[in-house]
């Protein structure tokens, strides 16, 4: 398995600065804040307030379940109350005592009833849509964990490349100082000194555009983690590899079987159960409900106290619930060729970013990393070279433009073989 030794040696560096840092303070500065990738998504998971508020869906969710299994309240009604009295009043005893003496009124308990199991129904969509919550926050909590894994991958490169820039520079720095010396004593023409400077311009302006990159990726992972705008995040990398023997031993197929598990993909295909539950809803909605009722009758009727029993319900001659229906019906289809979508869009770009991915690998195995840990001896020694004008002007610019690429390409390439990485666990809804 290939070692990532320059990032270990990264990690390595990082770690003395902040022991270094605690040393002389005491403790490590309030405003900087070091974490593996790892101890950061720890913050991450239990702080992340998307996720965070999409969790409650789940909880809303079960509250609907709750509520669905509740039978309506009955109805109680209190009617034809006589308000006064006059000659043709008959007359009525009293309830009780002397109280309500020679008046009427009536009293009414109604008892919605579902038919045709509406109650399960409706029960059996919300635990249905419970479910879709569930894929829902899964999707969210993957697609988030792919985007902070990959903000703290791009972190950790535009480290590398900064360490690696400032390096030079400070060796650039340096040449200057001699240079300066060799142009008073007229021993270099000032042309060669303006050049020098000009890389050493053009060198300082890469890393402050690098710190304009490197501000922007903390931002994301700040926001990610909710923590501190103030602070600032160093990502300690201490992989030791980018574990490409195990995703080597992976098969397109057998990536294509496990996006089974992709979070779209399910929450694709409970729509649908969604969409039927609604459908068997709006069938049902064809046969009317019932209502029961109890009546009780003072002195309205043939009787002093009558009571009756009685029910209700719509006559479905007009409204048999049929658009309702067919809408419902539509939305079935529709989500059915949605789902077959997504498992088009889906393997496609599996397909695409295992490709990526491969490609990213091959670039990875084909960098010497020898050669990659002696560019920085190799660097002084050119610059040493060149001060003793061993090498000319041009050659000097040229290895150092191509050492530095070099080690660009090596960071660029861990950082790709990373994120592809992240990609597919999203893609496939795994930790492969």
């Amino acid at each position: 398995m290939k070692k990532n030794r320059t990032v270990g040696h990264w990690s390595l560096a990082v770690t003395c600065l902040l022991f270094c840092s605690v040393k002389a303070t005491g403790q490590l500065k309030t405003d900087t804040l070091a974490y593996t990738i790892k101890q950061a998504e720890q913050v991450f998971l239990q702080h992340n307030l998307p996720l965070l508020a999409e969790k409650l869906n789940i909880d809303q969710a079960d509250a609907k379940i709750l509520q669905a299994k509740v039978w309506p309240n009955p109805t109680f009604s209190l009617g034809e109350v006589q308000l006064y009295k006059n000659a043709t009043t008959d007359d009525i005893p009293p309830l009780f005592g002397n109280f309500w003496r020679d008046r009427n009124f009536t009293l009414q308990l109604e008892q919605l009833i579902y038919t045709a199991g509406k109650r399960k129904k409706n029960i059996d969509l919300e635990i249905k849509n419970k479910e879709l919550a569930q894929h829902t926050f899964k999707d969210l909590l993957q697609a988030l964990k792919a985007e902070f894994r990959q903000t703290a991958t791009e972190v950790i490169y535009i480290q590398g490349v900064q360490k690696n820039w400032e390096f030079q520079l400070l060796e650039v720095n340096k040449l200057l100082k001699a240079q300066q010396s060799q142009l008073k004593e007229g021993h270099i023409a000032e042309v060669e000194l303006y050049r020098l400077k000009a890389l050493q311009i053009s060198l300082q302006g890469e890393i402050n555009s690098l710190n304009e990159q490197l501000t922007e990726a903390q931002k994301t992972l700040k926001t990610l983690m909710f923590i501190n705008p103030e602070s600032a995040i160093v990502i300690i990398d201490n992989t030791d590899d980018v574990s490409i023997e195990r995703w080597k031993s992976y098969r397109l197929r057998e990536l294509i079987s496990l996006s089974e598990n992709n979070a779209l993909l399910q929450s694709a295909r409970t729509q649908i159960k969604v969409n039927q539950a609604q459908l068997a809803i709006e069938k049902a909605n064809r046969i009317p409900d019932i209502t029961l009722n109890a009546n009780y009758d003072r002195n309205g009727s043939v009787m002093l106290n009558f009571v009756g029993l009685g029910f209700s319900m719509d006559l479905p001659f007009f409204n048999r619930n049929k658009g309702n229906i067919r809408i419902a019906q539509y939305e079935v289809e529709k989500s059915m060729l949605m789902e077959k979508h997504k498992v088009s869009e889906l393997n496609n770009a599996i397909v695409k970013t295992w490709t990526d991915l491969n490609r990213a690998i091959a670039l990875y195995e084909s960098i010497d990393k020898d050669y990659l840990d002696k560019l920085n001896t190799l660097t002084k020694s050119i610059a040493k070279n060149f001060s003793q004008h061993n090498i000319s002007l041009i050659e000097f610019l040229d290895f150092f433009e191509s050492f530095r690429e070099s080690k660009e390409k090596y960071y660029e390439a861990i950082k790709n073989i990373n994120v592809k990485k992240e990609d597919l666990n999203y893609l496939v809804g795994s930790e492969l």
